[in-house]
């Protein structure tokens, strides 16, 4: 079997982990903001990875990605990746505090958005590994504001240069003060060979 060919209904059960993984995360962030979070997976795919600047459109500019490594049974990385202008906006609603559009991102929104890639990424690894029964162990993310492609084809190039299609999972935070609704994509980049390990805890292969 082909890695392109596997149909969504081959991914419901690591989808299902994912929302395991969001409903975790959702109740660390509600507790970390003290009012109520949802986070929602809509979709997880498996894509080439050079279509992962599509995700956000290629006219998407500057973009907004927590790098974050992870070790065990098998290695590589996730990027959590948003548009800029949702970035800053999860930034405002994280801290309580008003960002126009043409404001970099201070000290203290940087810790901020770390602290929510920290969650994020930790629970959907987390539940994922239950689900595999694999080993996945996460570092301390970095936050990355560039283009998409040049944080992409850097990521690949440096690490996981002969893979060819990541996990992409689309990820929807739903805030109800304020009522905002944003969006972002978790991509899993395993290292060489490990995405046919994760595939055969999957028994897909």
């Amino acid at each position: 079997m082909r890695i392109q060919d596997l149909k969504e209904l081959q991914l419901d059960g690591i989808k299902e982990s994912a929302n395991i993984g969001s409903g975790h995360a959702a109740t660390a962030l509600s507790q970390m903001l003290g009012k109520e979070v949802s986070v929602e997976v809509p979709k997880i795919e498996i894509i080439p990875i050079e279509k992962t600047p599509e995700l956000l459109g290629r006219d998407a500019g500057i973009i907004v990605a927590s790098l974050t490594k992870f070790f065990g049974d098998v290695t590589g990385r996730t990027l959590i990746v948003m548009s800029d202008d949702n970035a800053k906006t999860l930034v405002k609603i994280l801290l309580n505090k008003e960002m126009s559009r043409d404001v970099v991102i201070d000290d203290m929104g940087i810790s901020s958005l770390k602290e929510v890639a920290n969650i994020l990424c930790s629970s959907y690894l987390n539940a994922i590994s239950e689900f595999l029964g694999l080993l996945l162990l996460p570092s301390v993310p970095v936050i990355i504001r560039d283009d998409f492609g040049a944080i992409i084809s850097s990521v690949y190039l440096e690490f996981s240069g002969n893979e060819e299609f990541v996990f992409c999972v689309k990820t929807i935070f739903h805030f109800k003060d304020p009522k905002k609704e944003l969006e972002a994509y978790l991509l899993l980049i395993p290292d060489t060979g490990g995405l046919t390990i994760i595939l055969k805890a999957m028994d897909l292969l």
